[in-house]
């Protein structure tokens, strides 16, 4: 398990995160986050909010496709249709289906068999991560932990940019919400295994961040950015 979590959670991973801030940048602009007790209190609000739902779908993705051969019945369209109905924010739609369009890219490249062509051309982010993370031989709490940690990992990095933050001191941050990535992850697993043997998609999880929807629109306005969310 932990050389295919080193390869889809490496930041050298080609699959645009490294653009996108997360909702970050509008939040400097507005000063709502100046240092680093306020970057832990973003990362920890987008985690429990964001994260809990990116986990839940990652895990569904991951328990759909199957270790090797995707079911017929693999609810591509529903999970897809789910995260949408989830993600209110048309830009913050934007930057996940492009996200997913790029790693959709990497995994057909890496792993050329299914589901790749089953998921569509512009599939949520999520949900490629939650199939990719099947062939690089991880299962589904493999999957709800790297999607966990990417709702922290790139809002995290754009902070070293864009607020000119120690490195070593955000790393510390990230290393003291390990712990929270795991309990979002256990959590997404338990949901994610409880809907995929009924469907009843009502029961994952739908946690709002209006802070998050506001920045994304407010970001989408600004004629200079320095990230593409």
């Amino acid at each position: 398990m932990g050389a295919g979590l080193l390869l889809l959670g490496d930041s050298r991973l080609p699959a645009g995160g490294h653009a996108h801030s997360g909702g970050l940048e509008n939040a400097v602009a507005r000063g709502a986050v100046h240092d680093l007790d306020t970057l832990t209190d973003f990362l920890l609000g987008r985690l429990y909010g964001a994260g809990t739902v990116q986990a839940a779908f990652a895990a569904c993705a991951a328990l759909a496709a199957g270790p090797y051969a995707v079911p017929a019945d693999a609810p591509w369209t529903e999970l897809d249709a789910e995260l949408d109905a989830r993600t209110p924010s048309a830009p913050a739609r934007a930057s996940s289906r492009a996200q997913g369009r790029a790693l959709r890219r990497i995994a057909r490249a890496a792993w050329p068999e299914d589901p790749w062509t089953a998921l569509g051309v512009s599939p949520h982010h999520a949900v490629v991560l939650g199939a990719a993370a099947t062939r690089a031989r991880l299962d589904a709490h493999g999957a709800a932990v790297l999607a966990a940690t990417h709702t922290v990992n790139g809002p995290a990095s754009a902070a070293v940019k864009l607020l000119s933050f120690d490195p070593i001191a955000v790393t510390v941050v990230l290393a003291e919400m390990t712990g929270h990535c795991d309990q979002v992850a256990a959590e997404a697993v338990a949901a994610a295994r409880t809907v995929m043997a009924d469907r009843d998609w009502d029961r994952l999880p739908a946690w709002s961040t209006p802070g998050l929807d506001v920045s994304a629109e407010l970001h989408e306005r600004e004629e200079v950015v320095h990230f593409a969310s």
